[in-house]
């Protein structure tokens, strides 16, 4: 009989000072605002700002090692490039089923996902501290190469994969709720896309590499160094106010030993068996291949040589402000207009805006108020993309739970199909890099690129988002399990009930479990109050009607604004 893996069963993460601070069966307001909006800024910080720079040093890089000048040697560094980046990706295949395996092999208190995020988290931000060290002319020969593409590898493999899956996971598992996992997946996308675009999009192709990278390149290990030691405590904030409630359920339910012991063939059988996740799939999949091509450097070369700003650095902060508008739009309108409208009908306008601006960007792409018409369209199109879709696919997994009885986010069946998506992207990481070096190019300041150059920087800026838009358009209408949302959570909240009448325990109803914690949370409110006041000196009725009336006013308010939106 094979010996059975249970993994962080013992030691640190079944200490009681490791557990989750996100106590209410409900997701609280404090959870949501530390634990999936500011928490999740540190392995942003480093994950994003690794993946929008490293490109652009290693073509500095290049230069700065072998000389402008020194066409065939910077060819030969484009194909090795391209070569590393394809077994990053491949081996990064292999770490996603060994992710899988971890996950299906943990039983902890803490969860099955939370736990090696804080580790491989930590793993992140020491690659984060090495991977642009000894820039320029280093005197290491061959061996600064072994070094940085060792790290490279490293990032993309182990920390990158890992980061991504706790990203696209961790909501799933959060809440049963679909309201809540539309509101905690728009709050950690306005993280993502939001705050991480202004701070490491724009501030990087507005400021920091055009004004200090381009003309320092002893810059990056200082900007990354500084970023990864802010992320140590955004780290911590992430892991202490998240918390996996639905693996306590299904634990609670089956038994933590039993709660991951799903054989693999039915894993698979539950997955692709469900038309909403494997539609959900290959449109994730077509995404996930325009930005592996693309990498985090397309629109900075294309402004800087499709737009002049290369003469004119102006350029680039007339696009990002023109474009970037409907960023601070899309948080505010998006969220509303899901809730009423559906996620997945905002989507499809979202892509057929995508398509439309996309089309009429490249027929005219160095027209300035065409493309700048193309690029806000195309933002437009892309805030659904960027804030709420990925709920769909928290909404697939719960059709997924409904019709098999499974709960398989993280699970080996999983990572087998992530790891064909990485098989898939392999051959296009890194292309848009590889590309204009294999033709020739290398971004020093003073060189310009060729015609064959740009056409490829025009193709690499539009294609792929063409034929995201137009697959999206065609398949997004099969993808209607919100309607049935209502009946799957009911069924599944019977389920849970008459598990819990079957081991003999007392059911609860979720309303009142929810409706006990809010007296509870009022208790302690109160309680606080008191001490408080005994402390300050103050009269405790007369600050507790302060905090009742604002309350009552915020009430007040709220109804108005439903009133107004009724009419």
């Amino acid at each position: 009989m094979a010996k059975e893996i249970n993994l962080l069963s013992r030691g640190i993460f079944e200490k009681p000072f490791m557990d989750s601070k996100a106590k209410t069966r409900t997701v609280s307001r404090k959870e949501v605002i530390l634990g999936h909006v500011i928490g999740p800024l540190g392995l942003i910080l480093v994950v994003n700002t690794i993946a929008a720079l490293v490109e652009k040093f290693f073509t500095q890089q290049t230069g700065a090692i072998y000389g402008v000048g020194n066409v065939e040697m910077i060819q030969f560094m484009g194909r090795r490039y391209e070569f590393v980046m394809t077994a990053a990706k491949l081996l990064a295949v292999a770490m996603g089923l060994v992710n899988g395996w971890l996950i299906q092999h943990t039983q902890s208190r803490q969860g099955r996902m939370r736990p090696w995020y804080l580790i491989v988290g930590f793993f992140s931000i020491i690659i984060g501290c090495l991977i642009f060290l000894f820039p320029g002319q280093n005197g290491l020969g061959e061996n600064y190469w072994y070094y940085f593409f060792f790290l490279l590898i490293c990032y993309n493999a182990v920390g990158a994969t890992y980061f991504y899956l706790f990203r696209d996971t961790i909501v799933s598992l959060t809440s049963r709720s679909p309201s809540e996992k539309l509101r905690l997946k728009f709050a950690r996308q306005v993280c993502w896309t939001l705050i991480s675009g202004i701070l490491i999009g724009m501030l990087a192709s507005m400021v920091v590499l055009p004004l200090w990278l381009e003309k320092d390149i002893n810059g990056y290990p200082v900007l990354m160094i500084t970023l990864s030691i802010i992320a140590i405590p955004l780290l911590l904030l992430e892991y202490f106010y998240t918390r996996e409630r639905i693996t306590e359920d299904v634990t609670h339910e089956v038994g933590m030993e039993n709660e991951n012991k799903i054989p693999l063939r039915q894993q698979v059988k539950a997955l692709l068996t469900n038309k909403y996740f494997v539609i959900l799939m290959i449109l994730m999949t077509v995404s996930g291949i325009m930005d592996n091509f693309k990498g985090g450097n397309v629109q900075y070369f294309y402004i800087k040589f499709l737009l002049g700003g290369a003469e004119n650095p102006m350029m680039y902060t007339i696009y990002q402000v023109v474009t970037g508008i409907p960023l601070g739009i899309g948080a505010i309108a998006i969220y509303p207009l899901a809730k009423k409208f559906g996620v997945k009908n905002v989507c499809w306008v979202g892509y057929a805006l995508v398509l439309i601006g996309g089309i009429i960007g490249w027929m005219f792409p160095t027209n300035l108020p065409i493309v700048l018409t193309s690029g806000f369209l195309r933002q437009v199109g892309m805030l659904p993309h960027a804030y709420v879709f990925a709920t769909l696919l928290c909404y697939a997994y719960d059709s997924v739970e409904h019709k098999s009885g499974f709960r398989l986010e993280g699970m080996l069946g999983v990572a087998i199909i992530v790891a064909i998506q990485n098989v898939i992207y392999a051959p296009f990481a890194g292309g848009f890099e590889s590309g204009i070096l294999k033709l020739g190019f290398v971004d020093v300041e003073g060189i310009m690129p060729s015609v064959a150059v740009t056409d490829f920087m025009t193709m690499a800026f539009y294609l792929f988002d063409i034929i995201l838009a137009a697959t999206s358009l065609l398949l997004l209408p099969m993808v209607n399990v919100e309607k049935k949302l209502p009946t799957i959570n009911a069924d599944l909240l019977e389920r849970e009930k008459q598990a819990a009448l079957a081991r003999g325990e007392e059911w609860i109803d979720p309303e009142e479990l929810a409706h006990r914690e809010e007296a509870q949370r009022e208790a302690d409110r109160i309680t606080d109050l008191r001490e408080h006041c005994a402390k300050k000196g103050l009269d405790f009725d007369t600050e507790n009607q302060k905090y009742l009336d604002k309350q009552a006013a915020k009430q007040r308010k709220a109804e108005e604004k439903k009133a107004k939106a009724k009419k």
